[in-house]
């Protein structure tokens, strides 16, 4: 967790799926939630979407970050123990640390960010994001979050039959604060984004795989989420549990579906792609359209499967009859559950589906209409020049206002 942040910035940057993953969210959701420590995702969604475009997402609360303040890890005498990274009078003249940030004042935290991230930025951007994050960041009272994410983290393993096989193979019936491998010296912390190394106990790493989820929850129950998601390296506990709570994690499977019997490209590949601008994503998301898309994704049950979403797409188009046509896709998997019962379709028609048409929408709400405006931009969108990204000029003058270069200062 502590040695090597840049590498998860790295990844994400340079992994399309984010890309993805960030503008599928910005088209479905009203708002979206980020937990966050050291606030290093704004570096990210800096390269991602350019300052002008963050700017405004932050400034009409479309991206909100929910900040904590507290870590957790494992000790051998004391198993999943929430902590600060607390430094004394002799730890203020150290370079600053993007790790120990976590624990550090929002105001402090966010000039951290600024100055051990890319990309660079001038002294009145930095001041138009410090300003937003002060007043729009939503800080969370970590402490009694931890804690209770850390009990129903033990309740979730006292309750899986799986786990406590695991556990009973290697450790004989240890409580769960005292497995085996662990010390009472050493704190055993946790990163989602890596896998886990060779010298952690996977009993240890499934503990705190099943808290930091439980972390998740907790976040989402205090900033009041409609849905929950990440990627499938999150969601492992969320998938049956998140459900049973009445969040679901298939919100972009849902998303993808659709645009696929809609004929219509996938919108995130686009956007990661480098086919679609993020300017573009936000004029799509803006849109009339949109907006009821959003509407209709939202009043389906949060617990939906992505078939579940998709047949309620298929009955809100209507009955095929001759007005426009539908996607064959669309069509087949109308013909075998909605529209089968109420009027029988022959092989013969359904090959053909081109020749089929559209009779009953609801007017300005149907989630088509948003379908066919998408599919207009991707296909009158030109290819766009990725951005390039630079490592940090060790020989220019630091950002964080010393007037030293940077390699002699914070680099």
């Amino acid at each position: 967790m502590i040695q090597s942040q840049e590498l998860v910035s790295d990844m994400m940057v340079n992994g399309p799926v984010y890309w993805a993953q960030l503008a599928d969210y910005l088209l479905m959701y009203d708002q979206i939630v980020i937990p966050t420590g050291n606030l290093q995702i704004l570096s990210v969604l800096r390269f991602m979407l350019g300052d002008d475009v963050l700017l405004e997402l932050l400034e009409t609360r479309t991206i909100v970050f929910a900040r904590f303040d507290e870590w957790f890890g494992y000790i051998g005498n004391a198993g999943v123990v929430s902590f600060k990274f607390m430094g004394g009078p002799e730890k203020k003249h150290t370079a600053p640390n993007l790790a120990t940030s976590h624990c550090l004042p929002l105001d402090e935290a966010i000039e951290v960010m600024f100055i051990t991230t890319n990309p660079l930025s001038t002294r009145e951007i930095r001041q138009k994001y410090k300003s937003l994050l002060l007043t729009h960041t939503a800080q969370l009272a970590t402490t009694p979050i931890m804690e209770a994410a850390r009990l129903e983290a033990y309740r979730d393993i006292e309750n899986s039959p799986y786990l406590q096989h695991m556990l009973s193979i290697r450790n004989g019936g240890r409580p769960l604060n005292y497995l085996k491998g662990s010390k009472s010296n050493t704190v055993t912390t946790f990163n989602p984004h890596v896998r886990r190394g060779n010298d952690t106990p996977p009993e240890i790493w499934a503990i705190l795989s099943v808290m930091f989820e439980n972390l998740l929850l907790s976040i989402g129950g205090k900033t009041e989420v409609g849905e929950l998601t990440g990627d499938t390296a999150t969601l492992s506990v969320l998938q049956a549990k998140g459900q049973r709570l009445g969040y679901s994690p298939h919100g972009r499977e849902s998303f993808a579906q659709l645009q696929q019997v809609s004929g219509v490209p996938d919108l995130g590949l686009a956007f990661a792609s480098k086919q679609l601008s993020a300017r573009q994503i936000i004029e799509l998301r803006q849109s009339k359209h949109a907006q009821s898309f959003r509407d209709w994704l939202a009043e389906g049950n949060p617990s939906s499967t992505a078939q579940e979403t998709l047949q309620r797409y298929v009955e809100s188009v209507g009955k095929p009859s001759l007005v426009e046509s539908l996607p064959a896709k669309l069509l087949r998997f109308a013909t075998t559950t909605t529209w089968g019962a109420l009027e029988p379709v022959s092989g013969a028609v359904v090959a053909a589906a081109d020749s089929f048409l559209l009779s009953k929408w609801f007017p300005g709400t149907s989630p088509r209409l948003f379908m066919r405006q998408a599919k207009v931009v991707t296909t009158n969108s030109p290819v766009i020049r990725p951005p390039q990204q630079k490592g940090r000029d060790r020989n220019a003058l630091c950002s964080c206002g010393s007037e030293k270069k940077y390699k002699h200062c914070c680099g």
